[in-house]
């Protein structure tokens, strides 16, 4: 008996079959999804790993071009210019794994000037002193005075974020065209009011020249030479109540972090109110260079900064690190390092009398050590002018003491004839004579800069990773 051939399939091998389709494209198009997220991911990584490349390249352009020479204080008539690092409270040291990511060192400022050896810096020039004016030209220079900060990016936690800035100023000092006077014999400058009688309406208007405010017949703003941003008072955001008197030295940089009264959050001054945050300004945003930044950290070279080991014996311990520990089991000497690191001994040194020369909080006379600046250490290349200004920066009621052909220095019994002698550390009796003790200011860390050490932290947000690139540079000639 022959059965009947079947025509197709019944119902519930149909639902079997839908059913295994159905598994089957929801295993691949979830393949698909990891294999584009990973694509996604990587290519956000490769973008972010780019921009810290393209910044770092920049950060080292700038450093190759540094003006000065790092042999503190620099002659005031020399025409150097400048190099300056804040360094900030934060640290790397603070970092708990209570965080997510951990506290980092994100409040560094590095400020110089800088000479380009290929094409000259651009800055944006008005077609008059109208800050409204539409831009036509430009101002070109190849020397210019640079900043390098960060400041937190508004409404991110956990990380919290920050932005990256490079402002950029043209060194020019005789600029010879609007909104400069240009006539031979008039005064090359502008007036304060022009732009509001504000910084931040100078720095947001059409205008990238480097300028120090000064109040003779009229507040004025006159172009910087080399010469004058050797002092402090003519720099990037140091003086901005252009009053050059003793009582305002030594001229810090207001742009710096301050910590708010709770301990916990850092705020922008109010000096700088309106100087990169203005949405409204025509100027807003270019001075970015990197945002999703977690650290900006400025560190120098000490050549007897102790090395540990770490508990496990593998890793080397440098100051700064987490887990570093006093230098009495030093194995090494050399490190980069913060400012006023803590360590001011290293056995391995010590007793050759070669001390960590960046461990301390600087020389005070400076007034940028530590304890008078609000836990901000400061190298500065520093100027002899103030030892011939005619000012009293320390404030003793005697002007220039150790540059004024008399010995200000006490002799203990009042007797001019006693032999030279060290007055506490302040200096030597010279019978007469001036002595460096006798110096009202001091740079905060009289020591060469034999290089530099910059560390980008930077967070992606599409993959959650974390990616550095370090900058390093030597100042030593080779």
């Amino acid at each position: 008996m022959t059965l009947p051939r079947r025509q197709g399939m019944t119902l519930v091998e149909m639902l079997v079959a839908l059913t295994a389709t159905l598994l089957l494209m929801a295993a691949v198009a979830q393949a698909f999804s990891a294999f584009g997220s990973a694509v996604t991911n990587s290519r956000a990584l490769l973008e972010t790993d780019a921009r810290m490349r393209a910044v770092a390249w920049r950060l080292r352009c700038d450093l190759a071009g540094a003006t000065s020479r790092m042999l503190p204080p620099t002659p005031h008539d020399s025409g150097e210019g400048y190099l300056e690092i804040v360094e900030g409270p934060a640290n790397d040291a603070a970092a708990t794994a209570a965080a997510a990511v951990g506290p980092a060192d994100h409040d560094d400022a590095l400020l110089l000037t800088t000479r380009s050896a290929d094409a000259p810096f651009i800055g944006r020039a008005p077609t008059n002193s109208n800050t409204a004016a539409q831009l036509v030209d430009a101002f070109e220079s190849n020397v210019a005075e640079v900043a390098w900060f960060a400041r937190q990016t508004p409404g991110t936690t956990n990380p919290a974020t920050y932005t990256l800035y490079r402002r950029q100023l043209l060194v020019m000092g005789y600029v010879g065209t609007d909104p400069f006077y240009s006539n031979p014999g008039e005064d090359n400058s502008v007036q304060w009011s022009d732009y509001g009688g504000t910084w931040a309406g100078y720095f947001n208007a059409p205008l990238d020249v480097s300028v120090r405010r000064e109040k003779n017949s009229e507040d004025r703003l006159f172009p910087n030479t080399l010469t004058d941003l050797s002092r402090r008072e003519a720099r990037f955001m140091h003086n901005v109540s252009g009053m050059v008197s003793a009582a305002a030295f030594p001229f810090r940089f207001v742009a710096h972090q301050t910590p708010s009264t709770s301990g916990t959050t850092e705020v922008l001054p109010a000096a700088l109110d309106g100087l990169i945050f203005d949405s409204t300004s025509q100027r807003y945003g270019e001075d970015v260079v990197l945002t999703n930044v977690l650290a900006f950290d400025v560190r120098v070279f000490d050549p007897a900064a102790p090395v540990v080991a770490s508990p496990s014996g593998v890793t080397p311990l440098v100051p700064g690190d987490p887990d570093f520990t006093a230098p009495a089991n030093a194995v090494g000497s050399g490190a980069h390092v913060d400012l006023g690191h803590g360590a001011t001994t290293n056995p391995l040194t010590s007793t050759s009398g070669v001390f960590p020369h960046f461990g301390g909080n600087g020389d005070p006379r400076s007034k940028l050590d530590a304890a008078s600046d609000g836990n901000r250490r400061t190298y500065d290349t520093w100027t002899t002018h103030y030892e011939a200004n005619g000012k009293d920066e320390d404030l003793d009621s005697n002007a220039d003491d150790g540059t004024d052909g008399t010995d200000n220095d006490s002799p203990p019994d009042g007797k001019i004839d006693e032999p030279p002698y060290d007055a506490n550390g302040n200096g030597v009796y010279t019978d007469g004579g001036d002595d460096p003790g006798e110096l009202e200011t001091a740079p905060p860390y009289p020591y060469p800069l034999r290089g530099i050490e910059v560390r980008i932290r930077c967070y992606e947000p599409a993959s959650r990773q974390v990616r550095q690139v370090t900058i390093r540079h030597t100042f030593v000639p080779h």
